[in-house]
């Protein structure tokens, strides 16, 4: 991929439509899955300003479950060793952290689940699986639990 000195503005403006695109369709299918288990939600826009890429608009999927909220923020498109990364978190603390980042072509979604706090573990091990609506329903449902 080409450095943000070297693409032209045509270049720059269809990476951003790729992206965005990107996003939209991931948002729309986490939305589609959260509401299939009892999840309500609402989407929103936030600005987004990057060297490579200036300022624009993505999608956020905010998602509620009884007294849980979780949301789904876009980060970048440009971060090291993806082709993009969005976090989800609940709020409105910044607590519980998943990831997802674009990689291979495809999402793979990070999540460290919370260590037994009877075990012996000094490490907590982050799980890094391909995207799926099974992956995503687990962690919401996990987040959830511990919120």
């Amino acid at each position: 991929m080409a450095t943000a000195k070297t693409m032209s503005t045509n270049e720059i403006e269809a990476v951003k439509k790729e992206w965005i695109s990107r996003l939209s369709n991931l948002i729309d299918a986490i939305k589609n899955s959260a509401e299939g288990t009892g999840w309500r939600t609402r989407r929103i826009d936030k600005t987004i300003t990057e060297r490579e890429l200036g300022s624009y608009k993505v999608p956020v999927l905010l998602m509620e479950k009884d007294t849980v909220e979780v949301v789904l923020n876009p980060v970048a498109r440009f971060v090291p060793g993806a082709e993009g990364a969005v976090d989800m978190y609940l709020a409105p603390a910044y607590d519980d952290i998943a990831s997802l980042y674009f990689e291979g072509g495809q999402w793979m979604l990070h999540y460290a689940e919370r260590p037994n706090p009877f075990a012996t573990q000094s490490v907590i091990e982050m799980k890094s699986r391909p995207y799926s609506n099974e992956a995503i329903i687990a962690t919401l449902e996990e987040m959830a639990a511990n919120g």
